[in-house]
């Protein structure tokens, strides 16, 4: 819906780690399981590191499967209608909801 009305939502700034997300997307945040999408394995992240030449401490690979298995709830949790942003609203956010709920009023009232 945000899409259609051209609205660019702000995404929340990232202080640190910034990479671990670049590699989380490097490799693919999920990964075809059974008959959906289930979180990246570590056998799938070790295979990664060995062919992008990258070497993983224990504690980022724990948090890259752990975020992995967040991107596939959220995204799970997304497909519902009106499903709010995993984060605070943003500025745009509400400036699209005043607007889309002055676009029903409008409507309702027949104007």
């Amino acid at each position: 819906m945000l899409k259609k009305a051209g609205v660019a939502i702000d995404m929340p700034p990232v202080d640190a780690g910034r990479y671990l997300i670049d590699y989380l997307y490097e490799f693919g945040p999920s990964m075809p399981a059974g008959m959906g999408s289930g979180p990246v394995t570590f056998a799938e992240m070790e295979a990664w590191e060995r062919k992008a030449g990258v070497e993983l401490a224990p504690w980022e690979a724990r948090l890259l499967r752990r975020l992995s298995g967040d991107y596939l709830a959220e995204s799970h949790r997304a497909t519902k209608p009106n499903c709010p942003p995993p984060f605070e609203d943003s500025p745009a956010l509400n400036e699209f909801d005043a607007r889309d709920q002055a676009r029903r009023l409008n409507s309702f009232f027949g104007g």
